[in-house]
């Protein structure tokens, strides 16, 4: 579900990308299109790039939709565990758009570096992006450890501040091991390597499904822990798949000449470089996903089924934005090849072939939601009242979604151009300046309650994903 450096960082970035050479060209082969200047040649590249990258999002997905699956029914489920997940979700959401982008500069500095045939430079950058995944993911977790004693500070309903705080704890402690997935994840994929990524990913859902199973409801003899469950769950998955995936890229003989696991002593100020690249990347980030946290939590003032709500909302939504998430992820990575071998115009063509494809994939999905939403809900929750105002919230994620194609594919390819800084400006004024009050003003002065917050969002997300659809064509446009 995506800025970074300043306008001075751009222009020296772009002067390291490697100048087209034969050899560079013959190390491209089968990697990137070096110049075959028809949109087949771009697309068919793309498309089998994204569509492992879809199904890894979609075991993301998953884990996420397996717990509010389970939390919305039976004995130990209903609105509060579902709002008290909705809850610390909000907190959740800002650590990972931030975490998400201070790591944004790993994948396309390994995708350059594969795309100019530069294996050590693969190497030292996967390295790099290790030690910096960890080290983020333990800095969120100890502040979201500090967050958990305010959690009854922020107006939100009594009930739902009681079950939330030890399930946010629990999601804390996965978080390092969340990032270091999602480096590993990165690098397989950035070097053509993603079906592993797959695979492990469809084991890590079945073991938390498994779990879940036992925690929530306590089957087998298991305590029955609720939404706490539902974190040890997490906390227990997301680590044994960062372990099975760290095994794979250092053992496999298809990895063998990255070396990813020995020693270099530029380690260090790699991981400075790549933090310093990632950081504008991690504003952006939290300037659009914390807005979106910012309007959650306004749902917890409208009250306890306005948040179930939400959290079954976004579960089902999720189930759409990964199918932009993944080509605007390979988007950035098939760029970034082009841009590696000296290639603008398929840079360009490969942004224009998957903007294309994802408004159209979009549209489709905009009419199952649209026609379906209440259908849709009931599948999460057996409370009536939390299914209809659900029901009502998807329909409204329906009217987003050629948009949403739009910004985050044209946001992924420029991305692959390392064009950041102005996007994140972007963002600062779409997300905060007008989104936020829009959205108090739909939710509360004119009282239209959770509906309201999503609406808000709509206007300014469509003027975004068009600038910066503007901005790609301008940047790839040739004399």
């Amino acid at each position: 579900m995506d800025v970074r450096p300043s306008v001075a960082w751009f222009a020296r970035s772009v002067s390291m990308i490697p100048t087209p050479t034969p050899a560079s060209h013959t190390a491209l082969a089968g990697r990137s299109d070096s110049g075959q200047g028809t949109r087949r040649s771009v697309l068919l590249p793309l498309v089998a790039l994204a569509a492992p990258m879809l199904l890894g999002q979609a075991g993301l997905v998953l884990l996420q939709l397996t717990d509010t699956l389970m939390l919305g029914h039976g004995e130990h489920g209903g609105a509060v565990p579902l709002a008290g997940a909705a809850l610390a979700g909000n907190f959740v959401m800002f650590a990972i758009y931030f975490a998400y982008g201070s790591i944004g500069a790993v994948a396309p500095r390994i995708s350059q570096a594969f795309g100019a045939g530069d294996d050590r430079g693969v190497g030292v950058a996967a390295r790099a992006g290790v030690v910096l995944g960890l080290l983020v993911g333990l800095l969120i977790a100890v502040a979201l450890t500090a967050v958990t004693p305010l959690l009854g500070t922020l107006g939100q309903p009594p009930e739902v501040v009681a079950v939330s705080g030890s399930y946010l704890l629990l999601v804390a402690w996965s978080m390092p091991a969340a990032l270091l997935t999602l480096v590993l994840g990165q690098t397989a994929e950035s070097i053509n390597r993603p079906w592993p990524v797959v695979a492990v990913m469809v084991g890590a859902v079945i073991l938390n499904a498994g779990l879940n199973w036992l925690l929530i409801f306590g089957n087998f003899g298991c305590p029955a822990m609720g939404l706490q469950g539902a974190g040890w769950a997490t906390l227990a998955a997301r680590w044994l798949q960062a372990a099975v995936l760290l095994a794979w890229l250092c053992q496999s003989r298809h990895t063998q000449r990255y070396r990813f696991w020995s020693v270099d002593g530029g380690l260090w100020p790699m991981v400075q470089d790549l933090f310093g690249q990632g950081l504008p990347v991690a504003a952006q980030d939290v300037l659009e996903g914390g807005s979106f946290a910012a309007g959650s939590l306004m749902l917890g003032w409208v009250g306890t089924t306005a948040m179930a709500a939400n959290q079954v909302t976004l579960g089902i939504a999720s189930l759409a934005w990964m199918f932009p998430i993944s080509l605007s992820m390979a988007t950035s990575i098939r760029v970034a090849h082009a841009v590696g071998a000296g290639d603008m115009p398929t840079a360009r063509r490969t942004g224009i072939a998957a903007i294309l494809l994802g408004a159209t994939l979009m549209a489709a999905c905009a009419i199952v939601y649209t026609t379906s939403g209440l259908w849709l809900a009931r599948l999460f929750t057996n409370d009536d009242t939390v299914a209809q105002l659900a029901g009502t919230l998807v329909t409204i994620v329906g009217i987003y979604q050629i948009s949403d194609a739009i910004q985050s594919v044209s946001l992924g390819a420029l991305r692959g151009l390392v064009d950041n800084r102005v996007p994140m400006i972007a963002n600062a004024i779409c997300y905060w300046l007008l989104s936020i009050p829009t959205v108090y003003l739909l939710a509360f002065t004119a009282g239209w309650g959770a509906a309201g917050v999503w609406l808000g969002y709509l206007p300014w997300m469509i003027l975004t994903g068009l600038f910066f659809l503007w901005r790609f064509l301008k940047i790839t446009s040739t004399p």
